[in-house]
């Protein structure tokens, strides 16, 4: 296989197609990603699995409970960036973005697995205090099921297997080499 850093389009192609990957390949090093909001006492990161990557619309998608503090955080703020890091590959790739709610749709829900729409209905609600663990239970519900849709902006990309690493951002389609 050639060296997806040795040339800027290569490198974009192997970005979307890594996407892709993650989104389709439960145990990809990009399936679990860093979602970065900013919350009302600033940037907050969690984990997220990352649902599907689309090179042509430009956009990436992870679901959500619709109750939880980065639906809140992205409806007074649409902003935020995902983080991706395999570290076999030595490559990290941050993805600044725009994110869109979409609410619950049937076409969606149903290709969602029945054990991971457990994760759309607990009770209480996620981040709601509990005298226990055992005190939550999972109820899925379509109603609190939501799509976050990310516009992607910018694909920064990082390469540390390289000496010296190599770095490349990309605007859309257009990219540059920058110092990592």
């Amino acid at each position: 296989m050639s060296d997806p850093f040795g040339q800027l389009d290569d490198l974009l192609t192997h970005v979307w197609g890594r996407l892709a990957r993650g989104a389709r390949v439960s145990d990809d090093p990009f399936r679990f990603v860093t979602l970065a909001t900013i919350g009302t006492d600033g940037p907050e990161a969690r984990t997220v699995g990352l649902r599907a990557a689309d090179r042509n619309a430009g956009t990436v998608e992870v679901h959500s409970d619709l109750r939880t503090a980065k639906v809140r955080a992205l409806s007074r703020d649409p902003r935020a960036a995902l983080l991706l890091w395999d570290a076999a590959a030595q490559l990290q790739v941050r993805l600044t973005l725009t994110m869109t709610l979409l609410p619950a749709d049937p076409a969606r829900w149903s290709t969602v697995p029945p054990s991971s729409r457990l994760n759309y209905g607990t009770d209480p609600a996620p981040g709601d205090t509990v005298d226990a663990p055992e005190d939550v239970t999972r109820t899925p519900e379509i109603e609190r099921f939501i799509v976050l849709s990310g516009c992607v902006r910018v694909i920064d990309a990082v390469s540390l297997s390289h000496d010296p690493h190599r770095r490349a951002v990309f605007t859309g389609t257009v990219g540059h080499w920058v110092a990592p």
